[in-house]
């Protein structure tokens, strides 16, 4: 299970700056999380597939255009992801998964804090973990997403693809047999590599996002239970045609 919380009050510019707009968002999401990995190859790798379900808050104002609303807990886009593939070698683990984003949320034009987005999404999904030592304690990560979206129905305009990328190097302790402890440092970034297919509410077709982030995490995993929790703080920076903020994001994992 995943809860995100996210806040910003700066809106960027296409190059970058605030336009100095008094705005403020802040963003609850809590995210289950169904994975199933089968006993199956394909290409050499396991094979699994998993099911994530967001609910969503939100809270939003623009007040210079007269923007301010807020949902309460209501369902987000559902992500289907049918193929997962993982390779576990000695010195990395590398990962490869396609899936769908379904607009099961409700979108509305005129809602800004409507909880889904109105259009379809398509994920390739490709990274891994290296290990830094034979012990693997010491470990590199990175991982990819690239999104393409369909055209959004209420506006007939279709959003320009995403890539992103994010991950972080670590450090591995064990204590008593009994907890595994690695903090680490975390970053993240997302472009988008297209431009959308027209003008939108508020938008100009040319003026691509794009936005940085670096933070800390700390994932503590109680062996006897087989059950994680990871922490995680990301302050964002960089940012252009969007928001400037930061998040927290709490994962709770249990393993059967």
């Amino acid at each position: 299970m995943y809860n995100t919380w996210y806040s910003a009050d700066t809106l960027t510019n296409n190059s970058g700056d605030d336009t100095g707009l008094d705005f403020d968002l802040s963003a609850y999401a809590q995210v289950h999380r169904f994975v199933h990995m089968t006993e199956k190859t394909i290409l050499g790798a396991n094979w699994g597939y998993n099911v994530l379900i967001p609910m969503v808050s939100k809270d939003i104002s623009i007040k210079p255009v007269g923007v301010d609303a807020d949902t309460s807990f209501a369902l987000g886009d559902v992500i289907l992801e049918p193929l997962v593939l993982n390779w576990p070698r000695e010195r990395f683990d590398a990962v490869m998964a396609l899936a769908v984003i379904a607009p099961t949320g409700d979108y509305d034009v005129h809602d800004a804090a409507s909880p889904g987005y109105g259009y379809w999404t398509g994920m390739l999904t490709a990274g891994g973990t290296y290990y830094l030592d034979s012990e693997k304690s010491w470990t590199f990560s990175a991982l990819t997403r690239t999104l393409v979206h369909t055209e959004q129905d209420d506006t007939d305009v279709r959003p320009g693809a995403e890539f992103t990328i994010e991950g972080g190097i670590g450090k591995q302790l064990e204590f008593n047999h009994t907890w595994l402890v690695r903090p680490g440092i975390t970053y993240c970034a997302t472009w988008q590599i297209s431009d959308d297919s027209q003008d939108g509410p508020g938008t100009l077709a040319s003026e691509r996002k794009q936005a940085y982030g670096i933070g800390g995490e700390i994932n503590l995993f109680y062996l006897p239970w087989l059950l994680q929790g990871n922490l995680r703080y990301v302050h964002e920076f960089g940012a252009k045609n969007t928001t400037e903020g930061s998040s927290a994001v709490f994962t709770l994992t249990k393993s059967f």
